[in-house]
């Protein structure tokens, strides 16, 4: 496989206005054939529990929001949750990063299996990721 038609993304910030992109890039790769693996870190991992925590956004948005919910409901935009998880249903992952895991006190059980394939360190992620394109989001 070409490295073009491999996509990693990193997501550190857990805000929706980050999450948002996350869904629809990882969607959109994978429904064009693309290899998509993700890396979920940082504060962004709490979006990714079980009991995951409320959805925030960065205070320049905030005033925004209700107009941008609005436009995605009339636009019958999927959440990024739902948008993730189509994605995977087409073959993308979503790998929590171990090592920020357990700074939080968090266990691989601690995670949304419907989210999250597996607890992995950066090596295994950068190993998989090795040839393709990667963002940071």
């Amino acid at each position: 496989m070409s490295g073009l038609s491999k996509l990693s993304i990193i997501v550190y910030s857990g805000t929706e206005d980050k999450l948002i992109p996350v869904g629809v890039i990882a969607q959109g790769a994978a429904a064009l054939g693309y290899e998509v693996q993700i890396f979920v870190t940082g504060w962004a991992l709490l979006r990714f529990l079980k009991k995951s925590a409320q959805p925030t956004w960065p205070k320049e948005f905030e005033s925004m929001v209700p107009a941008l919910a609005k436009g995605m409901q009339a636009n019958r935009v999927p959440s990024w949750v739902d948008m993730l998880k189509e994605a995977k249903s087409m073959g993308a992952k979503v790998y929590a990063c171990s090592m920020m895991a357990s700074v939080m006190g968090l266990k691989k059980e601690d995670f949304d299996p419907s989210l999250v394939d597996d607890v992995v360190g950066v090596a295994t992620f950068l190993q998989e990721a090795e040839g393709g394109q990667m963002l940071f989001i």
